[in-house]
Formats: C-alpha cells, structure tokens, sequence
C-alpha cells in the first residue's frame, strides 16, 4: 500500500469515524437520500485517496488488480458482498478500521488518536461564528 501521510491518515480515520457515526443504518436499508449521499461522499474521499485500489482491496484480501478488473465488469456493493461484507456501509467500517490500525501501527495509542479526534472536533465545533464579547 502506498504510504499515506501520517496527518493525512488521522483526518481520513476522522472523516470515516464522523460519517459512519452519523449514517443511520435503518435509514440505509430504506435507501433515504440523506444517509445514501453521506455514504456516497465518504466512499469519493476513500477513492480519491486510494486511487491505487490497494487499501480497498487489502480489506477485501486480493490484489489491488483483480479489484480493478472485478470493477469493470461490477459494481462495488457486488464486489464487496461477494467478498463476505453484508453491504458497503460494513466495508467501509472496516476500510476505517484498517486505517485506525495503521494509525496504531505508526506509534500511536488509542489515547492519542482520541486526544487527537477530540482536538480535531473542538476546533471543528468552535468556528461557528459567535458574537465578539467586549471587555471594558
């Protein structure tokens, strides 16, 4: 697998973690459109950065290649039940977990990643715009 920056790995493992925790799954199985376009754009953010196919495929245990040529021919959700995963939203969830791992695999704790997410997401939460308070 082609060496994805560490920060950039923490923002993906972010990304999947926020979008999985949000998708609700009974929503999923009655196709509502809110849950299918987050799952959709989770899945753009997971291509753009595994171009290769090789972190997709290292989930599904083939080859990069066979992914490719098995793409032409499928779709992903066949691919994936094919695989053994009950849909893409389980992929996916795995596909997270791999990366968590790898995030593991480079020195850092379950503490840090979640001082690092609770960082990310109070950063996140705090650039709504709030009234100045003056001081006199």
């Amino acid at each position: 697998m082609k060496k994805i920056a560490t920060n950039t790995l923490a923002t993906l493992v972010l990304i999947g973690m926020m979008s999985l925790a949000t998708l609700n799954v009974a929503a999923l199985a009655e196709h509502k459109a809110n849950d299918s376009q987050r799952l959709k754009r989770l899945e753009r953010v997971y291509q753009h950065h595994d171009r290769k196919h090789e972190l997709r495929a290292s989930v599904l245990g083939i080859s990069a290649d066979e992914l490719r040529e098995q793409l032409k021919v499928k779709s992903l959700s066949t691919v994936v039940k094919k695989h053994g995963f009950k849909d893409k939203l389980s992929f996916y969830t795995a596909v997270t977990g791999k990366l968590k791992d790898e995030l593991r695999r480079r020195g850092w704790s379950e503490r840090k990643i979640n001082e690092h997410f609770q960082k990310r997401l109070a950063r996140l939460t705090n650039t709504v715009p709030r009234p100045l308070a003056t001081s006199v």
